[in-house]
């Protein structure tokens, strides 16, 4: 389970700084859907492997966000980082930034 719950943590903030959102649904429902066909097959209950789908497709989730938001600050800070290089090479060279 840890091992699941580690794969499905970092497949979910990678996915979060690279593909949208509906795309994202689509992965992690069919990804639960699977894992919970494998944990009915290893002769769980029904209920057993809904609940931990649920919570998986809730942790995975969670993790797009926090992939999500991370990268987006992450390019802020370098969009912000550049219209600041730009700011102080007008400076020295007296002259103003174009655009």
């Amino acid at each position: 389970m840890l091992k699941s719950t580690l794969i499905v943590v970092s497949i979910s903030i990678a996915a979060g700084a690279t593909i949208r959102a509906w795309a994202f649904a689509i992965f992690a429902f069919l990804l639960v859907a699977a894992l919970g066909a494998v944990i009915l097959l290893k002769g769980s209950s029904f209920s057993e492997a809904i609940a931990y789908s649920l919570e998986a497709l809730i942790l995975m989730e969670i993790c797009y966000l926090a992939g999500l938001f991370a990268y987006s600050l992450w390019a802020h800070i370098q969009k912000r980082r550049k219209k600041d290089s730009i700011t102080e090479r007008s400076h020295v060279t007296g002259k103003r930034p174009q655009g």
